[in-house]
């Protein structure tokens, strides 16, 4: 009998035995043990940065919202807290983020304005009294992002540990 396959002698006639030792079975879990870490990694690592790059989007559409709100009033709308003011049409109330429109009654600058794609995050607005210029934070999660500004402060990030910033005009972060 070939030697090519697992044969049992039984009474006088040969079976066929298939299947795998457990010594096979053990090496084939371990590789799939070991292939499945990696692709877990970076699975969780690529979602960081989806969700950094949506932090990115938010923002920069936020501050284009708030340069076309400068057009129509030449001031930039006040800071409520770390929201926006001014959002619904019914008066000067902040904007909770990811829930309300941007809109002055009269012209709906953002319809939705949005809100950190993570629980846990929140974006955060300031400005300056006169409303001459703006500040808009997040927290990135990747923190290999080259977009990162170490040393923000506390008070201007709202506790939230932000590391990213868009800003009006020459105003540094």
């Amino acid at each position: 009998m070939p030697n090519k396959f697992n044969w049992k002698l039984e009474t006088g006639n040969w079976k066929l035995i298939l299947g795998f030792t457990i010594i096979e079975l053990l090496i084939v879990m371990g590789i799939l043990a070991v292939l499945s870490t990696f692709f877990i990694s970076g699975y969780t690592g690529t979602q960081r940065r989806a969700r950094d790059a949506e932090r990115k989007s938010d923002l920069k559409q936020i501050a284009n919202s708030l340069e076309l709100y400068f057009n129509d009033h030449h001031r930039y709308t006040a800071a409520s807290g770390i929201t926006i003011a001014g959002c619904p049409s019914t008066g000067p109330t902040s904007c909770a983020w990811g829930s309300g429109p941007f809109t002055d009654g009269t012209t709906v600058y953002f319809k939705t304005v949005p809100g950190d794609p993570s629980n846990g995050f929140t974006y955060v607005y300031r400005t300056d009294a006169n409303g001459t210029n703006f500040r808009l934070y997040a927290r990135l999660e990747n923190s290999d992002d080259p977009d990162i500004i170490t040393g923000l402060s506390e008070n201007a990030c709202h506790a939230s540990g932000c590391n990213f910033a868009i800003t009006s005009g020459n105003v540094n972060p």
